[in-house]
């Protein structure tokens, strides 16, 4: 008989459950995709907290080769030519219309022991076989980065299989493998945490805050899940609370690899003697008016071809396939980035560094032959698969040619 002393525990009591999501094949649905289905297996008892590190890396894999390999076609051959050129390929290909609009189908079928997540894609698929013995060649220069990509998958999992010339991935996990024994307890605790590198000499670099999600919490320290690796040796963790955001002062005492496709962060608290940041200041109206009428005349100029929205947005997007300059604080120099949208309002574009914070992007006109340079706000930083990331940034306003914002 259950003890009533003790709070129940929900997602024990689930003896079966179906789900059936159907997404576009556009580079930014497959983070958010992914933690959906990773809360989603935890909450209905498919997977221990504990193993749901491991659960999301795998499906970050399977649901990225769905989308940039399968639908979008693009293979990972191309990076032997260059990590331009694939992320270059990348942003054209998921501007095109007929490729994005192309879907993936995911179903999740859970019976009470055993949960499977079935994806399947529309593209061309892959010599299933071939890829696999890669997998279990024993020379690490032989494995593709598709191959390191389906081996992680089956480390982490009970069993991964493939359909339909390797268009269908069948992940499987058993509820009850994979338990894990820590010294101490932690609880669980999975919420939004924005992430600040601190400098040496304590300086906080609110410029480069990210965004993290943690995994648990203990009294003197958290486990933090994020995209890249750790910039420095002190962080800023920053809760939402009722009086805004607090910042909480924490050591990063160690990162681990998940794949290809994530990074553990274990960080221990420290007193807090951090300064708060300064208030951002929003942009006012005028600004994003001189923004609107800049861009306009570049959209204007442009090809008008829509990119279809699966989203509600307040300016409609364009396609719009240019290489922009990006300068940010978090890097020296400046970087590149390979637009694959525009609208009056923002640029999403694929680049091969993360960018949190704000920055400075430069787009090309076709009248001037200084580029318009726009201050924006990153609201989005994804890892699509190792080395590439699909950003969002919005349009805050305008520099002039010297700089000045």
């Amino acid at each position: 008989m259950p003890d009533p002393g003790k709070n129940p525990l929900l997602p024990t009591s689930v003896v079966a459950e179906r789900s059936h999501l159907v997404i576009p094949s556009l580079p930014n649905w497959i983070a958010p995709t992914v933690e959906y289905l990773r809360q989603k297996a935890v909450l209905g008892g498919a997977c221990q907290e504990t193993r749901s590190g491991k659960l999301l890396v795998a499906l970050h894999e399977a649901i990225t080769n769905a989308i940039v390999h399968g639908n979008l076609g693009v293979g990972s051959e191309l990076k032997e030519q260059g990590t331009s050129v694939f992320a270059e390929t990348l942003a054209q290909r998921a501007s095109d219309p007929a490729l994005a609009n192309r879907t993936v189908d995911i179903v999740v079928d859970f019976n009470g022991d055993v949960c499977h997540w079935v994806i399947t894609d529309q593209g061309n698929g892959f010599d299933v076989e071939r890829v696999l013995a890669r997998c279990t060649s024993d020379d690490p220069e032989v494995l593709l980065a598709s191959g390191r990509g389906i081996l992680m998958m089956k480390s982490f999992l009970d069993d991964v299989r493939f359909d339909l010339g390797g268009r269908r991935a069948i992940l499987s996990l058993a509820r009850d493998s994979g338990a894990e024994k820590r010294r101490a307890a932690r609880v669980p605790l999975h919420a939004p945490f924005q992430v600040t590198p601190v400098l040496s000499d304590g300086t906080p670099q609110w410029s480069s805050t990210y965004e993290a999600v943690s995994r648990n919490f203990s009294e003197h320290g958290i486990s933090i899940l994020q995209r890249h690796l750790s910039v420095s040796g002190q962080v800023l963790i920053g809760v939402a609370t009722e009086r805004g955001i607090v910042h909480i002062p924490a050591e990063v005492r160690h990162s681990r690899t998940l794949g290809s496709s994530g990074m553990e962060l274990g960080c221990q608290f420290v007193d807090p003697r951090a300064p708060e940041p300064p208030p951002a200041a929003a942009p006012t109206p005028t600004q994003l008016e001189e923004v609107h009428r800049a861009v306009t005349s570049i959209l204007e100029s442009y090809q008008t071809t829509h990119v279809p929205s699966h989203e509600r947005r307040e300016h409609p997007r364009v396609v719009f396939n240019e290489r922009v300059m990006l300068a940010t604080a978090c890097y020296p120099t400046p970087i590149v980035g390979y637009a694959r949208d525009l609208s009056k309002g923002g640029i999403s574009l694929i680049g091969q560094q993360p960018i949190g914070g704000e920055m400075t992007i430069a787009l090309p006109t076709p009248t001037e032959h200084q580029p318009l340079k726009v201050r924006c706000r990153v609201v989005r930083c994804s890892l699509i698969q190792e080395g590439f990331y699909d950003i969002g940034a919005a349009f805050l306003r305008l520099e002039d040619k010297s700089g000045s914002r």
